[in-house]
């Protein structure tokens, strides 16, 4: 899948914030949300939202009023700091993550499985300063694909997403 354009969301101040002003680890992004819904069809697309620099938790809250639709909270299996530019940034300015699918449940309760044919249409890049409390989750980026790039679960395989963020 080619990369996206993603958006960086307002919350991005208090991450950042948090890991520039008191050193806090716990506020580094920790994992990803991917989004998906249960089609009838694994052929059928998938309606993107439209959201802004303030679609942040409060949307996949809202995932909770859909029957179909929800996501996984899975943490990052790697992140690593590359160079675009070796003689400008020599120390790093690409930061990139990967996180696969993982489960059987969303976080709402819905089932994510081939059987329930569930296809991935979006991704969120989330610091989550504690693994086990989703409560205080915050959003730094979003973004969606194109229909033709959605993936539904195979029931051989998991979702892979790798998110590279450009700074400089």
């Amino acid at each position: 899948m080619p990369f996206r354009d993603n958006l960086i969301l307002f919350d991005w101040a208090a991450i950042v914030g948090q890991l520039l002003t008191t050193g806090n680890p716990n506020f580094k992004i920790g994992g990803m949300f991917l989004e998906y819904e249960n089609v009838g069809d694994a052929g059928d697309p998938v309606s993107i939202p439209s959201f802004d620099r303030s679609g942040g938790i409060s949307y996949y809250d809202s995932l909770s009023l859909s029957a179909t639709k929800d996501y996984l909270r899975v943490p990052l299996i790697a992140a690593t700091l590359e160079t675009t530019d070796e003689v400008s940034f020599p120390d790093g300015n690409l930061m990139v993550y990967f996180a696969q699918s993982q489960g059987t449940i969303g976080v709402h309760g819905k089932t994510f499985s081939d059987t329930a044919i569930s296809k991935v249409y979006g991704g969120a890049l989330v610091s989550m300063p504690d693994i086990n409390d989703a409560t205080q989750d915050k959003v730094f980026s979003r973004f969606y694909v194109d229909v033709s790039e959605q993936q539904a679960k195979l029931a051989t395989s998991q979702i892979g997403l790798t998110w590279e963020i450009e700074l400089g």
